[in-house]
């Protein structure tokens, strides 16, 4: 009985987040943008989430005021709302493309900083791992690549419900190759990059393993994987993230490989190292744009 009220819900679900796939296609990128932000706006602040953002918000800037706190969870309602009605549009938005949903009024959607350390990456052809986070549109980092045709591989968790995980996967398709968390998704990451091929991962979710490091001023644990793979296959470490600038509006960030420059040290030294400025790296958005990054973690141990 159990099994099939849960199936049920399955098939509800699916079906509402099948007409409102429907709905964001037939009134356009922008206005499903729109929709998105006032419809989450309304219902994430009813959420069990939206006190987890405040303890997080307080933990981490424990000077702001009450109402500095509630702008800041208004704008990331606002964000995630956006990216749930820019995922029906999710596989087009390639940063290279002049189709017309790249184009609002004749401005353009995308603006791309740091094209050099892309470029070098694929003329040395040695493979990389991308690292982002839960900031901007990070549904949309991988077409930097994709939007090139070089194939890049995604970690992901699956969504609970298996229909969902279809549609998700259908509203994927073409942005990157995706490969489960866990042992699986690990192995899958290292065989494409051993081929010099490119890895995304989001490098800012609560772990249940990893080491402890000092994320915004507090430990946090840290999977070891990125900084594991690039030492042992001698990669470069990337970090891109996507900036929101207005409405549906854009600016995808590349910023300078990072490299160990750690010598004469122990292998445990040397991921240190690395885990250390990859969280600098991802503290340094999150302090200059706190309303786009997903505060809904429980990113530290209470």
């Amino acid at each position: 009985m159990k099994s099939l009220l849960i199936n049920i819900i399955y098939i509800i679900e699916a079906f509402f987040l099948c007409v409102w796939i429907t709905i964001c296609r037939l009134i356009g990128i922008d206005f499903a943008s729109s929709l998105g932000s006032k419809i989450i706006k309304c219902l994430g602040p009813l959420s069990k989430f939206d006190k987890r953002a405040e303890i997080n918000l307080k933990k981490i800037f424990p000077s702001i005021n009450a109402k500095e706190q509630q702008v800041i969870k208004k704008n990331m309602w606002d964000n995630l709302g956006r990216n749930i009605g820019e995922l029906a549009f999710a596989n087009k938005l390639n940063p290279y493309s002049d189709q017309n949903i790249n184009s609002i009024k004749e401005e353009p959607r995308f603006s791309i900083v740091g094209k050099k350390y892309l470029e070098d990456i694929i003329q040395k052809n040695t493979g990389a791992i991308f690292f982002s986070a839960h900031i901007g549109n990070w549904e949309i980092c991988p077409l930097i690549l994709t939007g090139k045709d070089l194939k890049v591989t995604s970690i992901y968790r699956h969504a609970n419900n298996p229909l969902n995980e279809k549609i998700i996967q259908w509203l994927r398709r073409g942005i990157s190759f995706y490969a489960p968390k866990g042992p699986s998704g690990a192995k899958t990451l290292f065989k494409v990059l051993r081929n010099k091929e490119f890895a995304a991962i989001l490098a800012d979710q609560k772990l249940n393993e990893g080491i402890l490091i000092d994320f915004l001023g507090h430990p946090a644990k840290t999977a070891t994987a990125i900084a594991e793979l690039s030492i042992k296959l001698s990669i470069p470490v990337i970090p891109i993230h996507v900036q929101r600038i207005k409405g549906a509006t854009f600016k995808y960030i590349i910023e300078k490989p990072i490299i160990s420059s750690k010598k004469n040290c122990t292998h445990e030294e040397e991921v240190l190292e690395l885990l250390n400025r990859i969280n600098k790296t991802i503290e340094n958005w999150v302090l200059k744009c706190p309303e786009q990054w997903l505060w809904i973690h429980n990113r530290w141990q209470d």
